[in-house]
Order: structure tokens, then sequence, then C-alpha cells
């Protein structure tokens, strides 16, 4: 049972959290409680709230009027399983009073409990209901919310103010994301942190090489403030230090940042990442088991070239999977812990890690087909039979918030452009348009629009995955053909209702709305609308000609649009090209 108190050192008249977050599991779940009680053994009100799952969790905030000697107890059906000591000072009227000067304090280590607490903060820190839309422009956004975020300013440096008061800038990119987080909730609670630089790997798995301490990179960091040398270490120490390599390590190597784990819920928590073949990286933040009629639900955040974040289901058009081993091993994994020995940071090996029951580790086999892997993860998402109906209806959902996320992205890309008149995005060659650097990487959308493909593929395919396994749905083989004629049916009536369609801003300025049915319709124009420097309408697969095409007022570059022709087959088969690919020759070169 892991047990947090935040501030680090709290004071009177000013809002404390505690948190208590345990791996144990079901047994936990029949009655789990929190008191905060003074000297004397008088309990204060404690605004309490439970979140079961993996981890099960209670979280508790209380506004102490007085300092003194407090104790917090965790409950089980009436029993203490753990308490802490909590010393509250007198109010300074100013808020929290500052942590110790030590820019990143060694003072805990990994432990079952504290991994339990980082997936519970996780969870907390991207917590929506089951259907909400979940995005934010930036990872401070979310840390500087104390609704969300029960380590808002423990240190007292003010760490968590927006930024333009003095707060931590976090705008980290997907392959930045879970080390933004780890790195993160580690400093806050004075944890190891460290990571490898590694290879992106091009037609071999990436390798890493030594490990490198985060706080010791830090005290070389002279002449500034705490919270300056701390900053310095997210946007460059981290950012600068690792890309989406690093979570495509081979799955044997104990020279990684990351190990895999079991397909179970103690395996993929809050914080596991699962880093897919071509080199996106999402960060788990919680689980929605089945409702009635409806499937379970997986979620992920993911973070963007331009910084923003967005919450996504697991689903086939956005988890990709490829067991080819010269991409690397993709899938879920967690952090490797790291500890210190006689003052060296070290890593955990692979051979302790498969010891240990609560690592969740994953020996494989990791060469299963897609099918395979998709097919094992909805029946962990959502066990026993499916519903047909309430299916295809999440696929259809799924393929809906894909399109809305891709409008945030092309309006980006609008505005950048705009904001740099005269200004070209070059396109890079072959291949390494998927995973550049600067404007292209930040406003191009070629690995967003492949997703978008094979999410479209996934809803119309979804009749005959009914058809391939009928049991999966509880379906007479008797009744398939019907069956599968009906949710043809159901699935047009979907695509062409409004309700999950989008709406885009055109070049002129004028909103033009477009059904799922539209862009299913416009998928082989979508193949090459992925540069930021045509306009919108044709970003989003606008006829020429057409009245919607009216309003577009450029055009990309025509050597890049001839690039963009010769590499449509990758899109067309909805497979990335390996790293260094160049691409078919292009006409005209």
């Amino acid at each position: 049972m892991g047990v947090l108190v935040a501030p680090a050192r709290p004071e009177a008249d000013h809002p404390l959290s505690v948190v208590a977050a345990t791996f144990d599991g079901a047994p936990l779940r029949s009655s789990l409680s929190l008191a905060l009680e003074d000297a004397a053994g008088r309990r204060l009100p404690v605004d309490v709230r439970t979140d079961w799952g993996e981890p099960d969790a209670v979280i508790g905030t209380v506004t102490p009027e007085r300092a003194g000697r407090y104790v917090a107890k965790v409950g089980l059906d009436g029993r203490v399983v753990a308490c802490e000591v909590v010393r509250v000072r007198p109010s300074s009227r100013a808020g929290p009073a500052r942590a110790a000067d030590a820019p990143w304090p060694a003072r805990r280590r990994w432990t079952v409990a504290e991994e339990a607490l980082y997936a519970a903060w996780v969870r907390e820190l991207f917590r929506a209901g089951r259907d909400d839309t979940l995005a934010h422009d930036a990872l401070h956004e979310v840390t500087s919310d104390p609704a969300r975020n029960f380590l808002w300013n423990a240190l007292g440096l003010g760490e968590d103010l927006p930024p333009d008061q003095g707060g931590l800038f976090l705008q980290p990119d997907c392959a930045d994301t879970p080390y933004f987080l780890r790195a993160y909730f580690a400093w806050k609670r004075g944890l190891p942190m460290g990571f490898r630089h590694c290879s992106r790997g091009k037609g071999r798995p990436p390798a890493c090489g030594p490990l490198v301490d985060v706080r010791e990179r830090l005290a070389e960091a002279d002449g500034a403030t705490v919270l300056e040398r701390v900053g310095r270490a997210f946007s460059r120490t981290i950012a600068w230090g690792v890309h989406s390599g690093n979570g495509r390590v081979p799955h044997e190597s104990d020279r990684s940042d990351f190990y895999p784990v079991a397909w179970t819920h103690r395996g993929i928590r809050p914080g596991t990442i699962y880093a897919d073949p071509y080199g996106h990286v999402f960060v788990v933040v919680g689980w929605f088991p089945p409702s009635g009629r409806r499937p379970g639900v997986l979620y992920a955040v993911d973070g963007q070239p331009d910084g923003s974040l967005t919450r996504k289901p697991f689903w086939e058009g956005n988890f990709l999977w490829n067991p080819d081993p010269a991409l690397g091993g993709s899938g879920f994994k967690a952090f490797r812990p790291v500890v210190y020995e006689d003052g060296v940071l070290t890593a955990v090996s692979n051979r302790t890690l498969e010891r240990d029951a609560d690592a969740a580790f994953f020996a494989g086999p990791y060469a299963v087909s897609a099918q395979a892997f998709y097919d094992a993860l909805d029946a962990l998402i959502t066990p026993g039979t499916r519903d047909p109906v309430a299916s295809l209806e999440q696929a259809v959902e799924h393929l809906a918030a894909a399109a809305r996320v891709r409008v945030r992205s092309v309006d980006n890309g609008v505005r950048y452009v705009r904001a740099h008149p005269g200004r070209k995005v070059a396109m890079p060659d072959g291949a390494a348009i998927f995973e550049t650097q600067g404007p292209w990487e930040d406003y191009s959308t070629p690995a967003r629009d492949l997703r978008l493909l094979i999410a479209i593929d996934v809803v119309l395919a979804f009749p005959e995955r009914v058809r391939r396994r009928p049991e999966r749905f509880g379906i007479d083989p008797a009744d398939v053909a019907r069956l599968v004629d009906d949710l043809e049916r159901r699935r047009a009536a979907l695509l062409a209702d409004p309700r999950y369609g989008i709406t885009y801003t055109r070049s002129d300025g004028s909103p033009w709305s477009l059904t799922l049915a539209d862009l299913v319709a416009r998928r082989e124009a979508l193949e090459v609308a992925y540069h930021p420097m045509d306009c919108p309408e044709v970003r989003w697969g606008a006829a020429p000609g057409s009245d919607e095409a009216s309003t577009c007022d450029r055009r990309a570059p025509e050597d890049d649009r001839r690039k963009m022709e010769a590499y449509r087959g990758w899109f067309r088969a909805r497979r990335r090209p390996p790293r260094g690919d160049p691409g078919p020759p292009v006409a005209g070169d």
C-alpha cells in the first residue's frame, strides 16, 4: 500500500491531499477508507473518493485548521492497513512552504507501492467520462489544474502555476510524453529518474547506450534557480535525449528504458506505454468496463508534434501492430525501475523483473499476427460475447473521434502557414515524411492520415469480422448471413448520420460539414492530403471544381505534389515504409 501526502510541507488553512493506492486487487474492493486524525484522536472531515481498478486507490482532500501532528489512516473493513504521519505547520498565509533546496532529492525508491501511486496519479491526471473528449494544448495545462493533479504545487515552488506566471512549461511530443510524466512524478516524490540515448533503427531494431542520471545532469547546471534547472531537465536533458526509438528496443534487451508487460489489467495499467512499430507512443490512462450492451474501453493519451495531448481509445485504427523484429520491440511496456547501487544509477534487469509477480513481466510470445493481437486485447477489454450492433457503433464513434482530432491538426497547419506568408514548409524525401523534424513534423499529417485510413478500413470490414468470428458475438452460425446484411445497412446509416460528422474551416473562414460517409468516399483523395501548404479544402479531399473547393487559395508546390503521388502506394497499402526507404522514383526527377 502506497501512501502519499501533498504538499510536502503542509500548512494550516491550506488544502492537503492524502492518496493511498495498491495493486493488491479485488479483496480491497469490499471496503477501502481514509481518515485523518489529530493528536487527540479526533477525525477531521475529509472529502474522500475511491477509485477501483489497477490500482485501487482512495483520494482524500482536507484543509486542517490548526498546526500539529496528524495521522492519515487507510482502512480495510474497519482494520487499519497503512498510516502516515502528517506534520502540519502554522499557516504562513502565503501557500505551502518550499521544499528542500536540492533540485531533485533522492529520498525514496521505486517500489510496488510507488508504482501504484504513480499509476493512480496518471489515471487521475487524465480522468474524464467514458464518452468525453479530452484534449489539451500542452501537458502543463493538465498539471496546472489542482482538480486533476494531486501533486499540484507540492514542493511550494510555484512549479504548477501557468508558465506565464513562472510555472513549468511542459509541452512534450509523443515520445517525450511518457518521460515527462515519469520525470514529473519522480521529481515531486524524490525518486530516481534515468533514460538512455538510443538509435532510431533503420532496417534494424533500435539499440541504446549507458543510463543517463537526470539528477546528475541537474547537478551540473549551475547558476539558476531550482525551478529553472528542473525546467531545463525537461526541455533539454529529457526532450533532447529521447525519441520514439527508445520505446522500440527489443523486448529481450536489458539496455532499455522499458520492459514488456503482460496483457492483463495489472500489466496494462495507467502509466504503461504502447510503442507502435512505426514510432508512435501512447500512455495508458484508464479503463472503462463493459456496461450493458456497450463494450469496454481502454484509453490512452498521445502527444503530438505541436505539443497537444489527446485521449484516444484502443482499437486497430490507433494502435498499430507489426511483429517484424526488424522494427524492434513494439507493444505494451512499463518503465524499467532504476535504483542506486553504491551511488550509481542502475536499471533493474529483465531476469529480476521476470521473477517479480508485481512487475507483470511478459515473456512472450511476441511474434503473433495482428489479428491474434487485436483479438487478445479485445477479449481483455470486453470479456465474453460482444453485442455486434453496439460494437459497430463503437467502431464508428472511434472513427469519428479520429476525424475530429484531424480537424485540430489541419487547423494548426492553416494557422502556421498564414502566420508565415512566403515561407515554404519543406517536404522531406521518402520515408522521412513520417518522422522528420521542424515545421513538417509539426504541421503535416502523413502518420495521422495513415491511421485514419486504417480506421476507415476497420469500420468497412466490421460486418465481415462478425462473419469470421460469430462465436465472439454470440451468434448462431445459421443467423450470420442475415445479421451481416443488417450490419451493413446499419453501418451505412451511421456513416451518413451528421452526429458523427466533422466541420472544418475553409480558406475563406466559412464552415463546411462532412459526414463520415463523405470521408469514406474520399479515402483515395486522403492518401495525398497531408501537406500543410495545401488549402484545407484539399486536405479534406474536396473534389476539384466543386463548390466546396471553390474557396481554396493555395496548393502545395508541384514538385511536392509529384512526390505525394509517388508515395501514394504506402497509404494505399496501409503500411508505413521502413526507415531510410527513399521511396519510388518521382516523375519529373
